[in-house]
């Protein structure tokens, strides 16, 4: 009975060892859509208004839309606590527990030479173009979620099956 019961138990932990696997590809894509909605954003009112960088992350930072974006409060608190702009948002990327690859916060970091130290219209460009490499990486992750969220589903049902069988 105890035995049946272990074996119950590892087959379950796997299964939600795969199914926490799939989980976190798509956490990730959702993660990279509201990064873009950060950077229209961001767009957004970087041409309507001339406020300061600070300000801007600080309404941004207040945005109920953005709030699973942990790294705007941070970059904002520092750059509170007077951190340059490309500094507290290079920290704040990198500090991020959001599930983004490095090439993501690659991508993210290349806003830090751009917002704040050229006239609009150049940052406008950049943010521009940091959103089209973000579109790509969003794309290609939806990809691989949906390419491999059901292989890990699969293999951690099957590896605690197959771990099952092994141990009785």
């Amino acid at each position: 009975m105890l035995k049946t019961v272990g074996l119950v138990l590892v087959v379950l932990f796997c299964s939600f060892c795969g199914v926490t696997m799939a989980a976190s590809l798509k956490k990730r894509t959702e993660t990279l859509k509201k990064t873009l909605l950060f950077l229209h954003l961001l767009s957004e009112r970087l041409s309507y208004t001339l406020c300061p960088v600070e300000e801007l992350f600080e309404a941004l930072a207040a945005e109920p839309l953005l709030e699973e974006l942990d790294y705007i409060p941070d970059c904002r608190r520092r750059m509170a606590e007077r951190l340059p702009f490309p500094e507290a948002f290079r920290e704040s990327i990198r500090d991020s527990r959001l599930p983004l690859t490095e090439r993501d916060r690659e991508t993210l970091c290349s806003l830090c030479p751009i917002i704040g130290a050229s006239s609009m219209e150049n940052q406008l460009q950049g943010l521009a173009l940091v959103k089209a490499n973000l579109s790509g990486q969003v794309e290609e992750a939806q990809a691989q979620a949906d390419k491999r969220s059901r292989l890990y589903a699969s293999l951690g049902v099957l590896s605690g099956a197959a771990l099952a069988v092994v141990l009785l």
